[in-house]
């Protein structure tokens, strides 16, 4: 997939300052996206304006949390403070940690500031002072999708996605999008994993099922080599063009979706991000990269990127470690970037993304993006969302993508 970038010296760099902020990073594991951590802390310090290479502001120490489940969260934070003595606690995490972390932030007064691709719909029982997230709310892009998706082709929808996918409140999503649009039947079909290899999907017979019950238009939701794997077997099946497909955000990355684009591929699906706007910020974010990076944005430079342009304006504070000053700035701080407004704690209502509904196609040469209608995304805290959190009640602990 491209992805050869590693910062190794972001955690090996030895500070000049007599006491940098020091921020312990929970880095769970990722065959997804191997180098997630890299691109993501090299974004925050892009956003934060320093050179990663060469800032002494701030150093990360990272505490390897395996699949990302709660105990280990809660390892790794003690680890971090007790050992190596960390100011603030941050990393990409899954919501259904905090359970486990929150007691910990309070318990020892730390500052929390998380990274999530947005897979689970917020949802505290208590959320408390200490606990503040940059998330990527794809929740918010299957929502759109689904109400979309009713009124545009009707029903049946049918929908296809590995046991993995079903894990999250993504497809939930689009069906409470689906309800309140035009509403109508959902055809649902769930691929569990090969016994030899459970990261081994094969879509080719839930997709020859699925094409028996005539679907107005399919949404399939998966995730890596799987989703390669099903728009091949999609384009085989002879079903490109004919049913109208609809995929999750994270299937068109370009990084991706530029492995099949010589398939033809015709399809649609709502994003929150497009790496192409010509705002100034976002084309500062992406030459930025760029230069350090010498390969185009992603997801989680982004994520990290929105998180620096924050710590930037509370930087007088984090400086002198004034970080009761920093978690209130952070309930009502909000910043413009790449994708518009953003703020990071969920009380206050998270910013709602603007949402493109898009037609992508694919040729050899190229991939063509056009929108085709402005999705409608929703407060985390709206009382409908109590039916897609039931719709999945147990679900995964690890964050998205990290498998």
């Amino acid at each position: 997939m491209g992805f050869r970038f590693f910062l190794k010296p972001i955690f090996e760099q030895k500070s000049t300052m007599t006491s940098p902020i020091k921020i312990g990073f929970l880095q769970p594991y990722s065959s997804l996206y191997p180098y997630y951590a890299e691109h993501l802390l090299t974004g925050f310090f892009l956003g934060f304006d320093r050179d990663p290479f060469r800032q002494n502001d701030i150093q990360f120490i990272p505490y390897f949390t395996e699949s990302g489940s709660g105990t280990k969260c809660a390892e790794g934070i003690k680890k971090l403070i007790h050992i190596d003595k960390v100011d603030m606690i941050s990393g990409l995490i899954s919501y259904a940690a905090l359970p486990e972390i929150l007691p910990l932030l309070e318990s020892y007064n730390k500052l929390g500031f998380f990274f999530d691709m947005g897979e689970n719909i917020p949802h505290f029982d208590y959320l408390g002072d200490h606990a503040f997230f940059s998330s990527n709310q794809l929740w918010q892009s299957e929502f759109a999708l689904g109400k979309w998706a009713s009124k545009q082709f009707g029903s049946p929808i049918g929908m296809i996605m590995p046991m993995y996918e079903a894990g999250y409140h993504l497809h939930s999503s689009f069906n409470q999008g689906v309800s309140m649009g035009s509403g109508g039947n959902i055809l649902l079909k769930v691929i569990d994993s090969t016994k030899m290899n459970p990261h081994l999907v094969l879509p080719a017979p839930a997709i020859a099922e699925m094409k028996t019950g005539n679907p107005s238009v399919v949404h399939a939701l998966f995730s890596g080599p799987s989703g390669l794997q099903f728009l091949n077997d999609w384009h085989q099946a002879g079903l490109n063009k004919e049913i109208p497909l609809i995929v999750n955000e994270n299937m068109v990355y370009d990084e991706w979706l530029s492995d099949v684009r010589h398939l033809g591929l015709e399809l649609f699906t709502a994003s929150t991000y497009d790496p192409r706007n010509e705002s100034k910020e976002n084309k500062r974010f992406v030459q930025k990269f760029r230069a350090i990076a010498g390969q185009d944005t992603n997801m989680y430079a982004l994520l990290g990127y929105e998180g620096g342009l924050v710590f930037k304006e509370l930087f007088s504070f984090l400086r002198k470690k004034d970080f009761d000053k920093v978690k209130s700035l952070l309930k009502t701080e909000k910043v413009r970037g790449p994708r518009g407004e953003r703020n990071f704690y969920p009380e206050s209502g998270f910013s709602i993304p603007e949402i493109d509904v898009l037609k992508v196609k694919t040729s050899n040469t190229s991939i063509d993006r056009l929108v085709v209608e402005s999705g409608k995304g929703l407060l985390y805290n709206e009382s409908i969302f109590k039916d897609i959190r039931e719709a999945t009640p147990s679900g995964w602990k690890n964050p998205y993508m990290c498998i």
